[in-house]
């Protein structure tokens, strides 16, 4: 198979989670440059969707189709009735993306129950949750699938104040190994980005914070992310052809951050 076809996503139907999220937005657009019509699912219905009808005008250029949806990751059954309109609407389904993100930066004894039940339920739950709708619309319609997940390096690599976070960022990535077992042979593949620091998170990092200084030291191509290092990634896990032998991978997108010592 030429190269050029193996990387595109002509006539497949996809839907990314938490089209909103840079991570998010940049995923869709890709997907969409790559042939793909694209249903975006905003986590809230406020601004988010407003974000999301940015990314839809984006991918509408393109000559693609995009539609938009609200979902609340933390239900499971929004998602799967959701994914089930967006499947039937679509035509089914060849790949999903999701991208929730909920930080929380503080201390273990001044994390509320309430605090961790949140950070838990939008940054593991919803992922399970889209994992095992996913999986059903893909076995439903016979056919091979993508799952790709967006997570954070914080489930390796620890930091202070950020217990709650990083734990639920662990989980995933035991999903994401366990599912990619338990799935294989349906050739059903789930794979995790797992972020670094990335420039849209400066609201993360005080100036003046030790953490901040070491976030922008220690990447070894010492800068910070950007969304268009995301997308390509995501379209590579994502196609029938580009990556059938990849699954159960967490692969960081971090500029070397995990690296150094």
């Amino acid at each position: 198979m030429p190269l050029e076809r193996r990387f595109s996503l002509a006539g497949k139907k996809t839907m990314v989670i938490g089209a909103e999220t840079p991570a998010g937005g940049a995923i869709a657009r890709a997907y969409a440059e790559a042939g793909a019509d694209v249903a975006l699912c905003a986590l809230t219905a406020d601004d988010a969707v407003m974000r999301a009808r940015a990314v839809k005008r984006d991918i509408e250029a393109m000559g693609r189709k995009a539609t938009e949806y609200v979902m609340d990751v933390t239900l499971g059954k929004n998602v799967q009735v959701t994914t089930r309109q967006i499947a039937k609407e679509l035509g089914g389904l060849d790949a999903v993306a999701s991208a929730p993100d909920l930080f929380l930066a503080k201390p273990i004894g001044k994390t509320t129950d309430m605090e961790l039940a949140r950070v838990l339920a939008m940054n593991f739950s919803s992922q399970f949750f889209v994992v095992r709708t996913a999986a059903e619309e893909f076995r439903r319609a016979g056919r091979p699938g993508r799952i790709v997940l967006v997570s954070s390096i914080l489930h390796e690599r620890g930091m202070m104040d950020v217990a709650a976070y990083s734990a639920a960022h662990g989980a995933v990535a035991g999903l994401v190994r366990a599912a990619g077992h338990e799935l294989a042979h349906e050739n059903i593949t789930v794979n995790a980005i797992a972020l670094g620091w990335m420039d849209w998170m400066d609201d993360r990092l005080s100036p003046g914070d030790e953490n901040a200084g070491r976030a922008r030291r220690f990447p070894m191509l010492h800068r910070l992310g950007r969304a268009e290092d995301v997308g390509p990634l995501a379209l590579l896990l994502s196609g029938e052809a580009s990556a059938p032998y990849i699954t159960g991978q967490v692969l960081a997108v971090d500029g070397g951050v995990t690296q150094h010592q």
